[in-house]
Order: C-alpha cells, then structure tokens, then sequence
C-alpha cells in the first residue's frame, strides 16, 4: 500500500513538472456563528483598505530656460490599513511639445535616489506611514526654439499595489 502510494506521488509530480507553468491555490475563509455568545446572529467580515494622500507645495514653472531643472518636494502617506507598494503611474502634460523633462523619486530633493518618469519608485509604505518624494522637471539644452514663452503643467499620477 505504502509503494503504491508512493509510487502514484512520484508520478504525480512528474506529470505536473511535465506540464510547466504557475500554479497556485488560493484559500480565503471566515467563521461565521449562526448565534454568537451574546445572541446576535449575524457577522460582519471586514476588508483592509488602500488609500494615499499626497500633500506639499506647488512646483514653480516659471522662468524655465534650457540647462535649469526645478524641483519641489510633496509627501505620500499610506491612509489605508494595508502596505503598498508604490510607482509612477504617468506624468501628463504638454512637456514633450514644450521640450521639458519630468521625473518623480523617493526621498528629499537633495538625496540622490534614482528618479523615475514612469514605474515602480522601489518603495513599499506600510499602513499609516509616510515618505518624502521630488518632482523634477527640467529643460535640457536641446530644448526646441519653439518652447520659449510657453505655459505648462503638470499632472503627476502615482499608484499604490499591494504587494
């Protein structure tokens, strides 16, 4: 009985290491009593929650010329009651047709923490916590004739993943 089995198992194993590919199982269960200790009869069940807020200060755009970068810090807090991992979703507007650069990164202005138009900043928030962030926008000197005198602005679209 105990070879039969044993020899089932094995080739159940290389039967599926045959196949390739992911797999997984996924389990979520509750409890619920149909009467608790204090006579109720109903449970509620409860989910987490992912929230950020973003707070700080207004980048000045004004006198932009080509070699200048500009930068403003803003802070993320994690409202929610569950980790997140952070990254730059999109950065909107007409800097391209306007020559301009834009690019978010953790930490301080002045720390040297790589910056990141688009993707993941490598920074996971915990519930409750905060981070400092720098958004920079820049004029290279290849900017084109074209954008002298232009207005701009800035859309800057950050999301939070649970890892």
């Amino acid at each position: 009985m105990i070879t039969a089995t044993l020899v089932a198992a094995i080739a159940l194993v290389l039967s599926l290491s045959a196949v390739g590919g992911t797999y997984a199982f996924l389990s979520s269960s509750q409890s619920i009593a149909l009467v608790s200790a204090t006579g109720e009869t109903s449970t509620t069940i409860s989910a987490g929650t992912a929230t950020l807020a973003v707070n700080g200060d207004a980048i000045s755009m004004t006198a932009l010329y080509p070699g200048i970068t500009k930068t403003a810090e803003f802070t993320v807090t994690n409202t929610g009651s569950t980790s997140l991992a952070l990254s730059v979703d999109s950065i909107a507007g007409p800097t391209a047709a306007n020559g301009l650069t834009a690019t978010v990164a953790r930490g301080t202005c002045a720390s040297a923490a790589p910056a990141f138009a688009s993707g993941s900043l490598g920074l996971t928030l915990a519930a409750q916590a905060s981070s400092t962030m720098c958004l920079s926008v820049a004029m290279p000197t290849t900017a084109p004739s074209s954008a002298q005198g232009v207005t701009s602005s800035l859309s800057v679209a950050l999301t939070g993943t649970q890892p």
